[in-house]
């Protein structure tokens, strides 16, 4: 009786971990694609063109490159606990300043989204390793991992279908303001419930900053490395030219264009819990990555030739495709990652595929605006992104044996 009722308080605990760890990535996605949602804003808020555009918003996955490893090192070394008091702390600080400052001049605003991008990793890292440690070797291991980062999407829903009304109502400061309180405090509250990790008196080689060590996780991550990379663009593509997309093209007032991309967005919600559930059935990971992707591919393609006088309808079950494969793979990476890696190693793992993924947003983002720019379309730019999504695809298959659930 004991056992069973030790056992029942374990499981509530986790449980306790998966959902406040599933509402603060609500509020992390609400802090990071929400960014990009007001990008519109942002660009009447500071005479922005195009092409400046992708560049301001590729200097956020720029300081999350910067920020990526030395999270993971951090998170390895001293544990979720510490990592997500002092990340909720930094973020609140920064995007504080963004929102009371908010400057209107290019630079200054690009510094400040950059620091934005440098603590967001951390914020991410903490939630991933403290669900895949506690769900490691369940067999809801896949169904935990894709159901928090099925928070992702959710989160992006909220902010879609909020933000552009909230900045109607209000300013863009107070939205900003908004964000740096929700996000900062569920961090911070997330931390609470977590418990404290032992401090180790001799670190593993994970926990500490050797290039010899990092070298060698490149080389056994390399498969989903490169998935991570090729796939990430496609996310930010989705949020920050979409809804521009929609607009200029499509002639969709900005009102209206927010709960199309939170649609798309639905799509990455169910996409990301039911590919979790089906890894728990033994369906290889990599080969739903490959699925959700070629959902990417063939969306893309019919999004970037789709006629003018297309029914709404069929634009909106088209959106809903889109989302799928463009955000519904995330987590099946995370799953991958917690497949081949040890407990000690979770977050340099974690934080090598973030930073890959972020190194193929900065490179993407601005060669997307400027190939709208030069071509006067967004068409090419959709179809570039199919293209690179064919190539993920080709590379996902698995550099490592990896468990089934």
């Amino acid at each position: 009786m004991c056992y069973r009722r030790g056992e029942g308080l374990i499981r509530i605990k986790h449980r306790n971990v998966l959902i406040l760890a599933f509402v603060d990535q609500v509020a992390i996605t609400m802090s990071q694609q929400g960014l990009s949602i007001l990008s519109v804003d942002f660009k009447n808020y500071a005479h922005l063109g195009v092409a400046q555009m992708g560049i301001l918003f590729s200097t956020v996955a720029l300081g999350a490159i910067v920020g990526m490893i030395p999270a993971g090192v951090i998170l390895d070394r001293f544990g979720p606990k510490l990592v997500a008091w002092l990340s909720g702390a930094a973020i609140f600080i920064v995007m504080g300043l963004l929102a009371l400052w908010l400057p209107t001049h290019f630079i200054p605003l690009m510094v400040l989204l950059g620091l934005v991008g440098f603590f967001l990793p951390a914020l991410s890292l903490t939630g991933a390793a403290a669900v895949t440690t506690v769900f490691d070797g369940s067999r809801h291991e896949g169904m935990a991992i894709g159901f928090r980062q099925a928070a992702t999407p959710l989160g992006g829903i909220i902010a879609a279908s909020l933000f552009p009304l909230l900045v109607k109502t209000w300013t863009l400061k107070t939205v900003l303001l908004l964000i740096a309180v929700n996000v900062g405090g569920w961090t911070m509250l997330f931390g609470t419930i977590l418990p404290q990790a032992p401090l180790k008196t001799h670190p593993s080689p994970a926990s500490s900053f050797r290039i010899q060590y990092l070298w060698h996780q490149i080389k056994k991550l390399k498969m989903p490395l490169w998935v991570s990379f090729l796939l990430s663009p496609g996310q930010y593509a989705l949020l920050t030219y979409a809804i521009l997309d929609l607009h200029d093209r499509w002639h969709i007032h900005l009102t209206y264009a927010g709960p199309v991309i939170a649609l798309a967005l639905l799509g990455g919600f169910i996409a990301r819990i039911w590919m979790g559930h089906l890894s728990d059935k033994g369906v290889p990971v990599p080969k739903l990555i490959r699925l959700t992707a070629g959902t990417g591919v063939v969306s893309l393609g019919l999004w970037a030739f789709i006629p003018r006088n297309t029914p709404l309808i069929a634009l909106l079950f088209l959106f809903l495709a889109l989302g799928a494969g463009l955000d519904g793979w995330n987590a099946l990476l995370t799953a991958w990652i917690a497949n081949v890696t040890s407990d000690d190693e979770r977050g340099i793992g974690l934080g090598l595929i973030g930073l890959t993924g972020f190194i193929g947003i900065v490179l993407f983002l601005p060669v997307f605006g400027f190939l709208i720019r030069f071509t006067h379309s967004y068409r090419p730019a959709w179809g570039l992104l199919a293209v690179i999504y064919v190539a993920g695809m080709i590379v996902s298959r698995p550099s490592s044996p990896y468990k089934t659930h």
